[in-house]
């Protein structure tokens, strides 16, 4: 494979990394812009298709680098060059690590997720709107076992750059909806006997006292209003205990607490 040198910003290359970083209606709808050296290692640990890597004229000289080099070189992916005055110029991080991969994420239906397993644990983000609290929320369901994360129509998508940054490639481990219908995730979880709870600022039982060892899922809302779907009024509420005139936690280190607590019962036994 010969990597070839690009020099010019107009190259279609750095046109589609800059329409798929932005979310234009005109970006191929199956690919997602990853970069930074953590994801990239994730991704190849994925084994996800790539189609295209762009590379500084320095990337490959550490030892990390040099590996991920090699893994693309022995996979024929299309690799390019280019100066650093280009690559940052559609780079979205203010350090850039010197790679940008554009990774295949087809898009996941929840008729076609594969069965939950035996003791499901399955989180629904729903209203969410920064990619950094969504990216850090797929991450934290994937250290903490879950098997299935379901993203809701009103909330930011997980294919945004910054989210796939703070998810650490784990959205390419993790099984991921996107475009879910509250009906239809109650529904899916009715189908497989998994009960849904809704977190709640003020309301319901503290999380510590809900049996979380059972296959359940955790419903997560939007960081200012929570969740205000009226199909979930009928959930059973749980919530952080938290000191007096304390407004709120983050909703990202909300669901982590939530989250390690079901791995912590469960662990248990």
């Amino acid at each position: 494979m010969v990597i070839s040198q690009l020099t010019s910003r107009e190259n279609a290359l750095f046109k589609t990394i800059r329409l798929i970083s932005s979310g234009a209606r005109g970006a191929p709808a199956e690919l997602v812009v990853a970069e930074g050296i953590r994801v990239l290692q994730e991704i190849d640990k994925c084994g996800c298709l790539i189609d295209a890597v762009l590379i500084t004229e320095g990337f490959g000289d550490s030892s990390k680098e040099e590996a991920l080099l090699d893994g693309w070189l022995a996979r024929n992916v299309r690799i390019c060059r280019t100066s650093e005055s280009l690559f940052r110029s559609v780079s979205d991080v203010r350090a850039p690590q010197g790679a940008i991969a554009l990774v295949r994420f087809p898009e996941c239906k929840l008729d076609g997720a594969a069965p939950p397993g035996r003791n499901a644990l399955v989180l629904f983000a729903g209203g969410i709107q920064d990619p950094g609290n969504l990216g850090t929320i797929i991450r934290t369901a994937a250290a903490a076992g879950a098997s299935l994360v379901c993203i809701g129509r009103k909330t930011v998508s997980p294919r945004n750059p910054k989210a796939i940054r703070a998810s650490a490639g784990t959205i390419f481990r993790i099984p991921i909806v996107e475009h879910a219908e509250m009906s239809e995730f109650l529904d899916y979880c009715a189908c497989h006997s998994i009960r849904a709870y809704r977190t709640d600022i003020l309301h319901g039982l503290a999380y510590t006292q809900a049996d979380l060892r059972s296959p359940c899922a955790i419903l997560l809302g939007n960081e200012g209003s929570g969740i205000t779907n009226g199909e979930c009024i009928g959930l059973p509420a749980i919530r952080i205990p938290m000191a007096e005139d304390v407004e709120s936690l983050n909703v990202a280190m909300a669901g982590a607490i939530i989250l390690f607590e079901a791995s912590r019962q469960r662990a248990k036994g």
